[in-house]
């Protein structure tokens, strides 16, 4: 492939990129999704279902899927939310604390193995190009 240099080549190669991050991700406790929204509960405590969607950029049904699962394994639970009886919220499991950070280490292990190779110079343009990219996608 040649080197991307315009725009509309960065484009197509991200394009080209993302499934394939997303297959690397595999299956079981660190599969995107499921680590993600572990991980969101773990950081940042017990969510609504519509949080969740939006953070997790799903749509509300599929996150309801998504924590249906979770729950069966026993990762997860509902409750009331204290101020609100209408709304549930979603909470961590504290037996699933360390399964979580096992999942997120490995994941990261998985993705910096990627790096392997490169130089610091290259690290250094990505983390660049990353850092710019998330900020504009916000």
């Amino acid at each position: 492939m040649a080197k991307p240099h315009s725009p509309k080549q960065l484009a197509e190669l991200i394009d080209t990129l993302a499934p394939a991050l997303r297959r690397l991700q595999g299956k079981g406790a660190a599969h995107g999704p499921r680590i993600t929204a572990l991980s969101h509960l773990a950081k940042d405590g017990p969510a609504t279902m519509r949080d969740l969607a939006t953070r997790l950029n799903i749509s509300p049904q599929a996150v309801t899927g998504l924590i249906d699962g979770l729950e069966q394994e026993g990762l997860v639970a509902r409750e009331r939310h204290p101020t609100d009886r209408r709304k549930v919220l979603i909470r961590l499991n504290d037996h699933a604390a360390p399964q979580v950070q096992a999942a997120r280490a490995d994941r990261t292990d998985t993705l910096a193995s990627l790096f392997e190779g490169t130089t610091k110079e290259d690290r250094a343009a990505f983390a660049r190009v990353a850092e710019t990219l998330l900020a504009r996608l916000g």
